[in-house]
C-alpha cells in the first residue's frame, strides 16, 4: 500500500472545507503574499508586527502574550538573520524533497526560541517556518493532524518520509488533485504554492 493515498487526501480537503474561516484556496492567494512580504533575513519590528498577527490567528502563540514573544524575537533578531543566511537563503528555490534536515535545522531550532515551549513542542516553529520557506518547511496543527511528533524534526523526516515511500505514479495523480482543487476554489494556483508539504499534511488530517 502507498503510504499516501487520493482516498487520505480527499479526506484532509474534506476536513479542511469543513473549518470555520480555512480559505478553500488552501492558503494560495496567501501563500503569495507571505512570498512578497518575506523579508529575506532583514528580521526588523517592523515586519514582525503583521507576521505575529498572522501567527497569532493561526493559534501558534498561545498561551504566550505579545509583549513575551516580541522581547524573545527582538533579542534574537540578529542571529536569526545568520542562520536565515546560512540555512534558509541558498535553499529558497527547492523543497523539502531534496533539503536535509540537517541543512535548515539551524533555523527552525532558533525559532523555537522565541516561544519557550515545555517538551519542544512543533507547532510555533513550523507554523512561522512555514509562513517563510512552505516548500521545505511543513506546517503541524495540533486540532486537525492529533500531533503524535514530539520535535519539529521529526515531523520534518516523517513528511519526507511518507512522500518518498509513495510510488512516482501515486505522488503525480496526488499532484494533479490538488492542483485542480486549488485552482477550482479561485485559482490559478501560485507557481510557489508548497504542493508536496501541503499534499502530506492534508493526507495526515485525511488520515486521523
Amino acid at each position: 500500500m502507498p503510504a499516501l493515498t487520493s482516498q487520505e487526501l480527499a479526506g484532509g480537503i474534506a476536513f479542511w472545507n469543513a473549518r470555520p474561516n480555512w480559505p478553500a484556496d488552501l492558503h494560495n492567494a496567501d501563500y503569495r503574499r507571505w512570498q512578497a512580504q518575506n523579508p529575506q533575513g532583514n528580521f526588523s519590528l517592523a515586519w514582525w508586527e503583521p507576521f505575529l498577527r498572522d501567527l497569532k490567528g493561526w493559534k501558534a502563540t498561545r498561551p504566550a502574550t505579545d509583549a513575551e514573544l516580541t522581547s524573545r524575537f527582538t533579542q534574537l533578531a540578529g542571529a536569526l538573520g545568520a542562520a536565515w543566511a546560512t540555512a534558509c537563503a541558498p535553499y529558497v528555490d527547492s523543497d523539502i524533497t531534496t533539503d536535509t534536515w540537517e541543512q535548515v535545522r539551524a533555523f527552525p531550532d532558533l525559532i523555537a526560541d522565541i516561544k519557550l515551549v515545555l517538551g519542544g513542542s512543533p507547532v510555533f516553529p513550523s507554523k512561522f517556518c512555514h509562513f517563510l520557506l512552505p516548500r521545505i518547511f511543513p506546517v503541524v496543527d495540533n486540532e486537525a493532524m492529533g500531533n503524535p511528533w514530539p520535535t519539529y524534526e521529526r515531523y520534518f523526516r516523517y513528511v519526507q518520509g511518507e512522500w518518498s515511500a509513495t510510488p512516482l505514479g501515486t505522488q503525480a495523480a496526488l499532484k494533479d488533485q490538488l492542483v485542480a482543487h486549488v485552482n477550482a476554489a479561485g485559482g490559478p494556483i501560485f507557481d510557489g504554492f508548497p504542493i508536496v508539504t501541503k499534499i502530506v499534511e492534508l493526507c495526515v488530517i485525511g488520515g486521523h
